[in-house]
């Protein structure tokens, strides 16, 4: 780890699975004391290492003493990066902002971006110092669901089912085609997706919708049930683009809320983003802003 430069004290190596629980608590605390509630899970991590190793990408480690105080990674143009507050102050978190980079330019790739709470002031003014631009919003959002389960309103001439093995292919290609008509969206292949959603330790196929008409998907949301946890989680949303504003997407979101009630959550949460112009669909069916973020993209050329 060469090329990271770090304080007396603080040593980096490359981070292996036996640190997904230090690296889960290391983020839960940053979370925390950013916005006063963690939404990090440990099958998350797992999850990260698991594409890692089938689809390449770094993730490095920084310790003080036996202590994990930072860590970061990057997936293509994706990076994160997190400094236990206990560590703040140190310069760990420019070190490992240049090592992204670095990484990045390493894999031939045009720019770099990563997610950041807007609870840290400091690392938005970091970001801002260094070069990245503010690509957009993203929020958190969660809808309490309550003792009965939510009605669903369905559109006329449209049907939902749950999620099926046979459906993988088809509900990628709908969600892939969805989710590139956003500015600047890096595409991704099958395996990356496979791996990122339906290969996740969470994956919850009885709480995921899909709708038809007829035999024609034209909407898929999936969801993840956490281990532990009260709250279900949609990870995806998208609606073909020929059959958009018919109600189609608020029907998936309340089925969906409907098959966490049954499996016994009482919540539900999910992530959008301003390139989406989903944000007031969400608040129309009574979910409710938790945290928010900028997203930072730096170009490398």
């Amino acid at each position: 780890m060469d090329d990271l430069r770090l304080a007396p004290g603080l040593t980096a190596r490359p981070a292996t699975r036996d640190d997904i629980a230090p690296i889960t608590a290391l983020i839960a605390a940053c979370e925390t004391a950013d916005d006063g509630v963690a939404e990090i899970h440990e099958e998350d991590i797992t999850n990260l290492f698991d594409r890692l190793e089938r689809q390449g990408g770094e993730v490095v480690v920084i310790e003080a003493g036996p202590t994990v105080a930072a860590w970061a990674n990057r997936v293509a143009e994706r990076a994160e990066a997190d400094v236990h507050p206990a560590h703040q102050g140190r310069g760990i978190g420019r070190a490992l902002l240049a090592w992204t980079e670095a990484r990045a330019r390493s894999a031939g790739l045009a720019r770099v971006r990563q997610t950041v709470s807007d609870g840290d002031t400091a690392a938005g003014a970091l970001f801002q110092a260094c070069g990245y631009a503010n690509g957009g919003s993203a929020w958190i959002l969660q809808a309490t669901i309550g003792p009965e389960p939510p009605t669903v309103q369905l559109p006329d001439g449209i049907t939902l089912r749950s999620y099926q093995t046979s459906d993988a292919m088809p509900a990628y290609q709908l969600i892939e085609d969805a989710f590139n008509e956003w500015p600047g969206r890096e595409p991704i292949d099958f395996e990356r997706w496979a791996g990122f959603v339906i290969e996740h330790g969470s994956f919850a196929p009885d709480a995921s919708r899909l709708a038809f008409d007829g035999d024609e998907l034209v909407g898929v949301a999936l969801g993840f049930a956490y281990e532990g946890n009260d709250e279900g989680w949609i990870e995806q949303l998208a609606t073909k683009a020929t059959h958009r504003h018919r109600g189609i997407a608020r029907a998936l979101l309340q089925s969906s809320f409907a098959g966490f009630h049954a499996a016994g959550w009482r919540a539900c949460g999910l992530a959008t983003d301003s390139r989406t112009g989903a944000l007031s669909l969400y608040e129309r069916v009574g979910m409710k802003v938790r945290p928010s973020y900028t997203w930072w993209i730096k170009d490398l050329a």
